[in-house]
């Protein structure tokens, strides 16, 4: 059976750094005690001239839709993702998009990022044969 589904915009609220790294400390604390699972990522939109990007810190742990419930995978997941700017707006959309075929009832997985200068953090259960055992994140 297949089934087309669309494109759909990931909803969270939209941090400053400040505020990121208060959350995260606090998402870190929390999540040490094997019972959380915060849903905050730093996305970065890359500038026409790749010399610059923008940073967004968006967090959709206490505001969202049904896509902070997507996990990531080691090996990038079924799922890719995009910037999306429509004409006029302030703010990019992160958008999610099948990047192949999803079987029914199939894990909707993407990749959370590179593991940066961490050698500690969340244990990775993603199962992938090319699991690194640790979620990537960074020093918000």
């Amino acid at each position: 059976m297949s089934l087309s589904l669309s494109a759909h915009a990931h909803t969270c609220e939209l941090l400053t750094t400040k505020e990121a790294r208060l959350r995260q400390q606090i998402y870190d604390e929390l999540a040490s005690g094997g019972h959380f699972s915060p849903a905050l990522l730093v996305v970065r939109e890359h500038m026409p001239s790749r010399k610059a990007c923008l940073r967004y810190n968006i967090d959709a742990t206490r505001v969202g839709n049904v896509s902070r419930f997507i996990n990531h995978s080691c090996d990038g997941g079924n799922l890719s993702t995009a910037l999306v700017r429509s004409s006029g707006a302030l703010l990019p959309r992160l958008c999610f998009f099948a990047s192949k075929d999803i079987k029914e009832d199939e894990e909707l997985t993407f990749s959370y990022g590179e593991i940066r200068e961490r050698s500690k953090g969340l244990q990775c259960f993603c199962g992938s044969s090319c699991c690194l055992g640790i979620l990537p994140s960074e020093q918000t």
